[in-house]
């Protein structure tokens, strides 16, 4: 909100406000070739100072929100801003619902313009069993008041704080260590890695970060912080640089990483760090060197794989998906889908091909980057050193028959790698027959019934291949 100002062609004062949302604005900031203040593109609007709401303390919406309730047996009436009744009958709630719903254990302050803490003595009595608050989208812009907030709440485990634009201020309190709190959502906030890390200093159970949607850099972190911390949500930060993560890759506990969305065009692990990570998400960057995926191969327990949108090879996603499997055997699931012992022979035999080429050449790059090579070449033998065909989406489609229960048959052309669930969906679609209503099998060649039995495996699990036939059971 920028100063008042008399409009030229308009009688009384306006303010000129900048609103964040590109486009709820009118102008720039001018009026009819006079400017009066800064701001982008369709961000500036001027406003009558009476259309202004001022916001509220945390306090003053608590009591109207959730203390000014009264209730006998299964009616309940809710005492509205105009102090009119609302009455409200509970249908589905046994009594332990009611009971824990009165106990504010859940307590929802989402888009109140909420500013102040207020009265502290109110929040400490009626929020003293809170286990989940969301504060998010309010108005605070101090990281005192939140603190002082999460503290009046001892029993706290998870607090959704999403779009409070925050910043960090002097503050002569002293608080002591939040004892419970393990989940903390800060997208959008604003909050600088400094910042975040002096929030953080007041939480030491923190196990659970997501800090996605604003610019970090990251810079020294305090070693007695984020020591208990298992999942770090790091989306949308602008970060390029894998270099820039050392002080993340000194977190000794953590187990899911979340960068994608950044713009990382390298990875460089140093070994011996995030030897606890299992999952790691890496879609849409910049990453297109095979020398990045080897990378990963230093993390000893990585199960969980996302790196889909990067920029690794030309050609179809499948291509992709076979030669990451191939490169990094430890890895259980790959882009949100399981990989069978079927997929992972078809991949090492398509990594021989495709990369067939540069190993004739007997380059050392070659294989420090593919150190797997060799030890296929000797499972499978040479690879043919021609050209290497590229797996296309046409090489791995079969076409299966689905036998309905009434007898009635209809045929689809499905990839390999597509799962039980959804070809359970398929028949829904087809049969009107819940996906837990359904039996899928298939006959084999000693006429025995194979049940589709694991909805996330695929068909190649399953050994199903072209022109098999799916019967469905009820």
């Amino acid at each position: 909100i920028n100063a008042e100002y008399g409009v030229s062609g308009t009688e009384g004062d306006w303010l000129g406000v900048e609103w964040e949302e590109e486009g709820r604005g009118k102008h720039d900031g001018s009026h009819k070739g006079v400017r009066y203040f800064e701001a982008k593109p369709m961000c500036g609007s001027f406003v009558r100072e009476h259309k202004l709401c001022a916001g509220e303390s945390f306090s003053d919406v608590l009591r109207r929100r959730y203390t000014d309730v009264t209730g006998v047996g299964d009616a309940m009436s809710i005492i509205n801003k105009d102090n009119s009744s609302t009455n409200v009958e509970l249908v589905g709630l046994s009594d332990a619902d009611v009971n824990r719903a009165s106990q504010l254990i859940n307590l929802v302050m989402r888009e109140e313009s909420i500013v102040t803490v207020g009265d502290e003595a109110l929040i400490a009595d009626k929020c003293c069993k809170t286990e989940n608050l969301d504060m998010s989208l309010n108005l605070f812009y101090d990281i005192n008041d939140i603190l002082k907030v999460l503290h009046l709440m001892p029993r706290l485990i998870s607090a959704q704080l999403k779009g409070n634009v925050l910043t960090s201020k002097e503050s002569s309190q002293v608080l002591d260590p939040h004892p419970s709190l393990e989940r903390i959502y800060l997208a959008g906030t604003g909050l600088s890695w400094s910042e975040f890390c002096k929030l953080a200093s007041h939480i030491p159970t923190i196990a659970e970060v997501y800090i996605s949607g604003s610019p970090l850099c990251i810079t020294k972190t305090p070693s007695n912080i984020l020591q208990h911390v298992r999942v770090l949500d790091m989306q949308y930060s602008d970060l390029t640089d894998w270099g820039s993560l050392d002080e993340i890759s000194a977190l000794q506990n953590l187990e899911t990483l979340i960068l994608s969305n950044n713009k990382f065009s390298q990875i460089n692990i140093a070994h011996g760090t995030l030897t606890k990570l299992k999952a790691l998400s890496l879609d849409n960057n910049k990453i297109g060197e095979w020398s990045s995926v080897a990378e990963l191969r230093k993390l000893p327990k990585l199960h969980t794989l996302r790196i889909r949108l990067n920029p690794l090879i030309t050609g179809p996603a499948l291509d992709m998906r076979l030669l990451v499997v191939a490169m990094l055997p430890a890895v259980g699931k790959l882009n949100g889908t399981p990989i069978s012992d079927n997929e992972r022979l078809q991949a090492d035999i398509f990594y021989l091909k495709h990369f067939a080429a540069e190993y004739y050449k007997g380059a050392s790059e070659f294989h420090v980057v593919h150190n797997r090579f060799k030890d296929l070449v000797k499972e499978y033998g040479e690879p043919d050193a021609g050209t290497p065909k590229i797996a296309s989406i046409k090489d791995q489609s079969i076409m299966i028959t689905v036998a309905k229960p009434d007898g009635k048959e209809f045929s689809k052309k499905l990839l390999k790698t597509t799962l039980v669930k959804n070809i359970h969906l398929i028949v829904q679609r087809q049969c009107k027959i819940l996906p837990k209503n359904q039996k899928l099998y298939w006959v084999n060649c000693l006429d025995e019934r194979v049940y589709l039995d694991d909805p996330t495996r695929d068909l190649a699990y399953f050994d199903i291949i072209q022109d098999t036939t799916i019967y469905v059971e009820v």
